[in-house]
This record gives C-alpha cells, sequence and structure tokens, in this order.
C-alpha cells in the first residue's frame, strides 16, 4: 500500500503557503516551476491574486481542486493553523520549511514545535520539518533550490541540514552524479531518519544512499534502519557535530543531540555504513560509487606529468593499502615505441609522461596502459594544473583538451576503471574556465573526477573495502 512518504515523492498537485514576492516560498515556487513539477501547482498568498503566472489563493481552503503536499513557508505562529487547514482539506503531508522552533533554544519555540507534532498526529497530517528544505525528486519535478539537476539518477539522500542538501547534490551533480531523491527533514518532529532510511531501504528507484546526520529522535530505529539498508544498498555517512563544540552548534542548528564521536565510530562499523568525514569526502564517496568500475584488487597504475607529484602520489596511494606494481619490460617497450627518447620521459610507476602527456601520443601512451593484461586494477590519469600557469593560455587549454580527449576516449573503448586526478588546482579566471571544461566534459562521459591524490586514494579504499567485506559476508553465508 502506498504510504505518506511514497505521496511525498509523487504528489499530483501541491500548494506553496507564503509565496508573495520577496519571501522564501516565492523562491521555492520559482524553483519547482524550472524543474518542471508534472503536476498542479497553487500559490498561496494574501497579497497577491496572481504569483509568477499562476492564479494565487488567499488560504489552502480557497483552493478548488485537490492538494496532495503543502510547502510550508508562513511565520512558525501561523503554521498551526495551517496543519488545521491542510486536514480539513485532505493533504497528507507537508514539508515546514519554517523555522522557530527548538533550534532556537528557546522554551516557547520548543513548547510551538511540541504543538504542531501534537498536532499534526490528531488531525492525521505528516510533516516533514520544521526549519528543512524539505524534498528534491527530478523525476516529479520536485525541487528546493534553482540550480540543481533536472535529471534522474539513482542516489539517494537523507540530511538533516538544508545547507548541506544543496550543497551535496550540486557538488555531486558537477562531477556526474544524479539523484532519484532527496530530503532535507531539519528538526524531524514527525517523521524522522529512522522513516526516511525504512523508505529508501524498499525503494526500488535508489541504488546508493547518503546520510547527513547530527542526531537521532529514536536511536533503537535508527540503528536497525541503517544496519537494514547496509544489508541492501551502499550507506554513506556524515555525522556532523561529532566533537564537543560541534555537538553544541548541532544543537542550536537544528535542537539535535549528537552523542560521542566514539560511539558513532562503533555504530556506524556495526550497522555495515560506511563513514564519510566530510561533505567534501560524501561528495568524494558518491562519486565513486556511482561511477567507478569495480577494480579486481589493489594495484594500481599512475600515469601523468611532473616528477614531484608522482612521488606524493606514491605516498598516498601506498598509505591507502594500494600497491604500484614495476612496470613489465614489453610494457615499457611498447610505450618506449610510441615516442622518441627526451629527456624527462620516465617509464616507471608513476609514470612521468613529461611533455608527452599534453599531445597526442598521450592517447596512446595511456590505452596501452591501461588495456595491459595483469599490470594494474586500476588506473590514475593525473594532471597537475597548476603547470598551466607557465603557458600562455591558448596553449594550456590546447593541453587539457588533449588530457580530456584521451582519458575520455580510452575510458568509452576500454572497460577497465579508470579515473582522473586534477591536483594543483590554480585560481585565474582564464586557468578555472578550460579546467571547468576539462571536469564537466570527463564527468559527462561518466569519468570518476578528483581533486587530489589523497581523496581519491581514500574513497576508493573505502569503495573496495565495502565490496571486500560483502564478498566475505556472502563467502562465509554459503559456507555456513
Amino acid at each position: 500500500m502506498p504510504t505518506p512518504l511514497d505521496q511525498l515523492f509523487n504528489p499530483a498537485s501541491l500548494a506553496v503557503a507564503g509565496a508573495s514576492p520577496g519571501k522564501p516560498g516565492y523562491l521555492l515556487l520559482d524553483s519547482l516551476l524550472n524543474a518542471r513539477f508534472k503536476g498542479q501547482i497553487y500559490p498561496i498568498s494574501r497579497s497577491c491574486s496572481d504569483v509568477s503566472g499562476l492564479k494565487a489563493y488567499a488560504s489552502l481552503k480557497d483552493i478548488p481542486g485537490t492538494v496532495d503536499y503543502v510547502i510550508c513557508c508562513v511565520p512558525a505562529p501561523q503554521v498551526p493553523q495551517l496543519i488545521r487547514d491542510c486536514a480539513a482539506k485532505g493533504v497528507k503531508v507537508m514539508t515546514l520549511f519554517t523555522a522557530g522552533f527548538s533550534e532556537s533554544g528557546t522554551e516557547q519555540g520548543k513548547e510551538l514545535e511540541a504543538e504542531i507534532a501534537r498536532l499534526a498526529r490528531s488531525c492525521g497530517v505528516r510533516l516533514i520539518g520544521p526549519n528543512c528544505m524539505g524534498i528534491y525528486c527530478p523525476k516529479a519535478g520536485l525541487s528546493f533550490s534553482y540550480h540543481l539537476p533536472t535529471e534522474s539518477g539513482r542516489v539517494g539522500l537523507v540530511c538533516q541540514s538544508g545547507g548541506s542538501s544543496v550543497y551535496t547534490v550540486q557538488a555531486s551533480g558537477y562531477r556526474g552524479v544524479r539523484f532519484s531523491k532527496a530530503v532535507s527533514y531539519g528538526n524531524a518532529c514527525d517523521i524522522n531518519e529512522g522513516e526516511l532510511l525504512e523508505y529508501f531501504a524498499r525503494d526500488t528507484e535508489t541504488d546508493i544512499v547518503a546520510v547527513y546526520i547530527e542526531g537521532v529522535k529514536d536511536g533503537r530505529r535508527f540503528f536497525r534502519a541503517l544496519s537494514d539498508l547496509s544489508r541492501k544498498k551502499p550507506v554513506l555517512v556524515v555525522k556532523g557535530g561529532h566533537t564537543r563544540a560541534g555537538a553544541q552548534a548541532a544543537a542550536s542548528h537544528t535542537g539535535a543531540l549528537a552523542g560521542s564521536d566514539r560511539l558513532w565510530d562503533d555504530l556506524l562499523e556495526q550497522a555495515g555504513a560506511i563513514r564519510a568525514h566530510s561533505l567534501e569526502d560524501l561528495v568524494d564517496l558518491l562519486v565513486t560509487f556511482s561511477l567507478l568500475r569495480l577494480p579486481r584488487g589493489r594495484k594500481v597504475g599512475i600515469y601523468g606529468s611532473a616528477g614531484g607529484a608522482s612521488v606524493l602520489a606514491t605516498d598516498d596511494w601506498a598509505q591507502a593499502g594500494f600497491e604500484l606494481p614495476r612496470v613489465p619490460d614489453q610494457l615499457k617497450e611498447e610505450a618506449s615505441a610510441l615516442v622518441s627518447n627526451d629527456a624527462g620521459l620516465i617509464l616507471h610507476n608513476p609514470m612521468d609522461f613529461s611533455m608527452f602527456a599534453y599531445t597526442e601520443t598521450f592517447y596512446g601512451l595511456v590505452r596501452s596502459l591501461v588495456s595491459a593484461d595483469g599490470f594494474v586494477d586500476l588506473s590514475v590519469v593525473h594532471m597537475p594544473t597548476g603547470h598551466g600557469a607557465w603557458l600562455p593560455p591558448a596553449a594550456f587549454e590546447a593541453m587539457m583538451e588533449s588530457v580530456r580527449d584521451a582519458v575520455i576516449r580510452t575510458h568509452r573503448e576500454i572497460n577497465r576503471p579508470l579515473v582522473l586526478v586534477m591536483h594543483y588546482l590554480v585560481t585565474e579566471w582564464h586557468w578555472q574556465k578550460t579546467l571547468d571544461k576539462l571536469q564537466r566534459r570527463c564527468s559527462e562521459a561518466g569519468v570518476p573526477v578528483y581533486y587530489s591524490m589523497a581523496s581519491a586514494a581514500n574513497a576508493i579504499d573505502r569503495f573496495l573495502r565495502y565490496y571486500e567485506r560483502r564478498q566475505a559476508t556472502a563467502a562465509q553465508a554459503k559456507g555456513g
């Protein structure tokens, strides 16, 4: 049977309460229009008869048709009456963008949050929030920000913070990741993290789940739901407020009780979830789990330009538990045949191609190494892009285009794990424009892109450990 959460992600009609121009509801309304919401949208405004080309209504009760879902952007004292209006209208679920409740730290805010929770339960209305961004579901045309991707994917996001939900979807989207659904749930006075994890465990449109959490309402339910979900899908978790100072900040942000860092480490490990240590780390993991072809082992080959970067790369990958095997003599001979014996060319692992890394020859070199049987399990192409600072802009752009084309062609032609690391990023706008083009084209082609060797190595290490653990569990179950 469909649940209120099913209706939340697939409403046929919705209303935005507090949608007057200049108000937050107006911005959320424009985000829905930009996302091409599939159903009927009703703006609610006491001051306007028309908002963004849509007929506006003074109250929910004035809307002539049925309303499945309400987004609440009215001031906190008006929320109880809106809940009553929802019950009278037959609305089953609403998102409370409105803040000013328990996160305020005031007794008045805490009492008002408790009041709306009791009222919603008695009226049969389910609540997301308060103090949250709400729902992002590209397939349905639901969005809480104007600049989020409109294409659907296979990643779900459960995020207690509104700003972090926007950042995670945007930053991951820029690097080729697409989402099925995302929920920013704020103070969780009704629908909480446990219920959301239970939903994603049975959601057939989601293969990977990312979680940002500051605290839990029901620890036992959360652990059961997380354990069940982790048995079915990779779950990547960022714990906000894991220090004493951070816990205090979490309490003032979403009213969350954070718990100790050691406790969370143990809990996530027991549940089978993968811990991310920042939102940037979470995005690296999402890129890895969404785009990387699973390596058969931990032998890595590193190809690019700059000797110093290669030495540092060796440290990063070795520390993360990877092996850099010696290049077989036959491969060295094949690589040498593609180039003249110029100074600077180093055919070890890591391989330093010197200036050949920026020519058509680079494609032949990388392709031969990636396709070699038995040499490595994972190939890493790296570009210390700060080196472009000594080149004219046109020459730098031509070099980056050569790298981009070589990486994309190899990725498409050879069905083996391949990633690109763009490190030593520079800030001048003319370099950034070129690097942005390199990043976007590679991500659009499905190539995992990272911004440092360490972040790539650490993310891929946890990716491999997840599948190694699954294989060991499956073997244990089969044997015993």
